[in-house]
């Protein structure tokens, strides 16, 4: 499995109407986001104002999640879905959306008929996440609260990485592995920590 760490060098950040986006990463990669040519997406972005309007995505979904605030999420302008820190809301890229509240935010964009989701785990000392990915699918872990060393485990090795606040990891099977085998990764941490995780497959 090939297993890839980005960091803060690694990203781009840009301006939007309603503050800064920083692009973890894209795929495939030499894809453009202002060319809507790309298969998926992992962003985090600044939400500067207490009202901003998104920018229109159609032929995309997306999934959000507040990280350091309440945000409220409208289609309409008066009703509104209110998160918490970590929770995921997932909607289509073309409605018209409307956002309360100044935060940092996690975002998955996917073209529409990629089936993927978003996935939080809170990790410690005493438990393990488990999760496999197949030739076709990419696997992705991003840390949003804290500095840790993170590891990494599968059949055929065992990689430390030094994480720092807001850092990606992608995971890609390799070359050679069969079309329905799946590779398994255990990931374990050296104190607790909070994640989002999730894989999108690359072919459908």
């Amino acid at each position: 499995m090939k297993i890839t760490h980005y960091r803060e060098k690694d990203f781009k950040t840009s301006n939007w109407s309603g503050g800064t986006t920083t692009e973890l990463f894209i795929y495939p990669h030499e894809a453009d986001y202002r060319k809507r040519d790309f298969l998926f997406r992992l962003s985090s972005a600044t939400v500067d104002l207490d009202k901003s309007d998104f920018t229109p995505l159609p032929g995309f979904f997306r999934f959000i999640s507040p990280l350091n605030g309440d945000l409220k999420i409208s289609h309409d302008e008066k009703n509104f879905t209110k998160l918490k820190p970590y929770e995921v809301y997932a909607f289509d890229g073309g409605a018209k959306t409307v956002s309360m509240g100044r935060v940092r935010d996690f975002n998955l964009m996917v073209k529409d008929g990629v089936e993927t989701e978003v996935k939080n785990f809170a990790l410690n000392k005493n438990s393990v996440l488990k999760f496999s990915v197949s030739k076709g699918e990419i696997g992705w872990i991003f840390l949003y609260n804290t500095k840790t060393l993170l590891t990494a485990e599968t059949v055929n090795e065992k990689k430390d990485f030094n994480l720092d606040k807001l850092d990606l990891i992608i995971f890609e099977a390799d070359d050679d592995t069969n079309g329905d085998t799946k590779e398994e990764v255990l990931i374990s941490a050296d104190g607790a920590l909070s994640l989002f995780y999730g894989k999108v497959p690359t072919a459908f």
